[in-house]
Formats: C-alpha cells, sequence, structure tokens
C-alpha cells in the first residue's frame, strides 16, 4: 500500500529523552556478556552460555510471552472498569463480557425501550489480530477498542495510521462495518508522553485521559456508494456517553474526535482504489491511497 502521511494523526509525540535510551538499552543487554561479564557471573549466569546457549533469547521469549499474556488481561480489565462506571452512573442500562463465546468482548445494552445495543472488540493494536472480530447482527453501533501498551519505539500517529488503514480495508474488501475507533495508550498523558489536550495537566492525566475517537463511514463504501456520510455523535450513543464519563464538556468534545472519510475512486479497466483521508477540526491529518484492485 502506498502511503502518504501529511500531517500527524495524533497531536501526541513521546518524549526524545525517553525514546533515544531504547538503542543503548538494546546495545546493553544484547552485548552483556561482552561488556559486564562481572554481573552475569554475579548472578551465576555462565557469560559464555549467554548467546550460545541461548539463555539470554530464552529469557527475552518468556517475559514477552507474560507481557503479552497480562496485556490481554489488563486491556479488557480496563474497559470492563470503563462500562462498571457507565453503569454505576446509568448511562447504560447493562452489559456483559462475551469474549469467551464470540468474536466480540462487549455486549452493551446502552438503553431499553426501544433497546439499543452496542458490540464493542478490545485489542492491542498491533499486527494482524486488529481484524479478527465479528459484528453481530443485532448491533446498533459496533466499536473497536485498542488499547496500546505503551511502546516508545514508534509515535502514536504511527499506531492509529496503521489501524485505520486495516480497518477501512476490512470495511471495503471485506465488507465489515465498523462505527468506531477508541484509541488510547497506557503512555498518554504521562512524563513519556505529554498530552497537548489537557493544558495544565499534560504529563499528570495519565489514565484518566479520555481516548481517541475516530469515527467512521455509516455505511460501506463501493463504486454505487463511493463517498458515505461520517458519522457523528449524534449518529452513534457510545462516543459521547464515553467523553462524558471522562468529563469532557460539549465545547471539549470536538478536540477527542477525527472523522475517517473512505472514498472509492473508479480506475481504467473496471479496477478501483481506496483513499482515505483523516480529518481533525476539518483539517486533513492523514491520508493514504491503496493500490488498486479489481
Amino acid at each position: 500500500m502506498k502511503k502518504k502521511i501529511i500531517l500527524s494523526t495524533l497531536p501526541c509525540m513521546n518524549e526524545e529523552r525517553v525514546t533515544k535510551q531504547v538503542h543503548p538499552t538494546i546495545n546493553l543487554l544484547t552485548n552483556l556478556d561482552e561488556l559486564h561479564p562481572e554481573i552475569l557471573q554475579k548472578h551465576k549466569i555462565v557469560p559464555d552460555d549467554y548467546k550460545k546457549g541461548l539463555v539470554f533469547r530464552s529469557a527475552i521469549e518468556s517475559i514477552r510471552g507474560k507481557f503479552n499474556a497480562s496485556s490481554v488481561t489488563e486491556r479488557e480489565g480496563l474497559v470492563n472498569d470503563i462500562l462498571d462506571n457507565l453503569l454505576a452512573k446509568s448511562m447504560v442500562a447493562d452489559y456483559k463480557r462475551t469474549s469467551a463465546a464470540y468474536r466480540y468482548d462487549f455486549e452493551i445494552h446502552v438503553k431499553r425501550d426501544p433497546d439499543h445495543f452496542i458490540a464493542l472488540e478490545v485489542k492491542g493494536g498491533e499486527g494482524n489480530s486488529i481484524n479478527i472480530s465479528e459484528r453481530p447482527i443485532w448491533a446498533k453501533e459496533f466499536g473497536v477498542w485498542c488499547h496500546l501498551d505503551g511502546a516508545i519505539v514508534n509515535q502514536p500517529a504511527n499506531g492509529a495510521h496503521s489501524i485505520i488503514n486495516r480497518l477501512t480495508n476490512e470495511l471495503v474488501r471485506r465488507k465489515k462495518l465498523v462505527d468506531v475507533l477508541f484509541f488510547k495508550d497506557i503512555l498518554c498523558g504521562t512524563s513519556a508522553r505529554p498530552c497537548p489536550k489537557y493544558p495544565g495537566k499534560e504529563t499528570t492525566i495519565g489514565l484518566n485521559a479520555a481516548p481517541d475517537i475516530f469515527l467512521f463511514p455509516k455505511t460501506i463504501p463501493s463504486a454505487k456508494n463511493p463517498n458515505p456520510p461520517i458519522h457523528s455523535l449524534k449518529t452513534l450513543k457510545l462516543p459521547k456517553i464515553i467523553l462524558q464519563l471522562f468529563h469532557i464538556g460539549q465545547s471539549e468534545m470536538d478536540d477527542h474526535l477525527w472523522k475517517v472519510n473512505v472514498e472509492i475512486v473508479a480506475l481504467p479497466n473496471n479496477k478501483m482504489r481506496r483513499i482515505i483521508r483523516v480529518f481533525h477540526k476539518d483539517n486533513i491529518v492523514d491520508e493514504s491511497i491503496s493500490r488498486s484492485w479489481r
């Protein structure tokens, strides 16, 4: 896919003082047997086995496995806490966790009489797992919540850009309608990644920062429907009540909203191309153009 980023999708950036420590850390850990063999020996690790005996690699793989497992639990747990708060404040009628039985993690009953049900899938944001979900036929709204785990090698805008492209590809090529994306990172609003949306609290707002919300098209783009209208806070219920839960006032909501425009362009020889434009306060902050397909 040919990508063209006009500006940064998200306004926040990792602090340079933190990111520049990553590669020296990699070098230190990778070459600890050569740089500081005495430290290994002090902990009863044989320097010659550190690489040749796969001690270092096995340790990294074990840590990564434990980290990934705990991350999934923490992500769903955080969303569970948010839904608990919505229920306690009577902002939703009910909800239940469904990840054990279905390809969506939560079923949310926003209101009764008439019923309004929402399905929510929770993801980490990395890899093709973003596309593994299913929109149930009863859902009035279907959302994806991507809670990233604080990686600092890439800027958060890169993660949002990648996720949006995966979801819009699903939308166009597989006809899977996603109404809204909630994007949150554990580093947002910390000293490692100040949040410009909270003046005076840029480094202290932390988990109390509202997620960034990306509104998607109302219908599936196609040759007959090449540029469908985008959802708003009036056409969806969950985005607004999430913002209200995080104490975002009506006049501040646009700061936390992005609109994802998907346009299908007809090309010669019955080919088509997808153009994705992301708007924030009516300004294009990201654009990507797909390869052509039939």
